[in-house]
């Protein structure tokens, strides 16, 4: 909404809240591949392995959710690598 500042009387702003930035909860392939910093095709062969859960909207497209695929890919991580015991 504008107000002018013109003619007589005081002038009305309306008070403007802040805008919260947009956080997408679904990702496509190629946003969770860059998010994750590996390619298009580790995810494809990640789904194949099932390492990772995914939601399938259709035959042609599916989402995830990134909290999700991080739980997961969190059970395949090495703690110490090369410990002597």
């Amino acid at each position: 909404m504008y107000h002018s500042n013109e003619g007589s009387g005081p002038s009305q702003t309306a008070a403007i809240a802040p805008v919260a930035p947009l956080t997408r909860t679904l990702l496509c392939k190629r946003e969770l591949a860059a998010i994750l910093g590996v390619s298009e095709r580790t995810i494809e062969n990640w789904l194949a392995e099932k390492r990772i859960p995914r939601l399938r909207l259709s035959a042609r497209m599916t989402r995830f959710n990134l909290p999700k695929v991080e739980a997961a890919l969190a059970r395949y991580e090495v703690k110490e690598a090369g410990v002597r015991r």
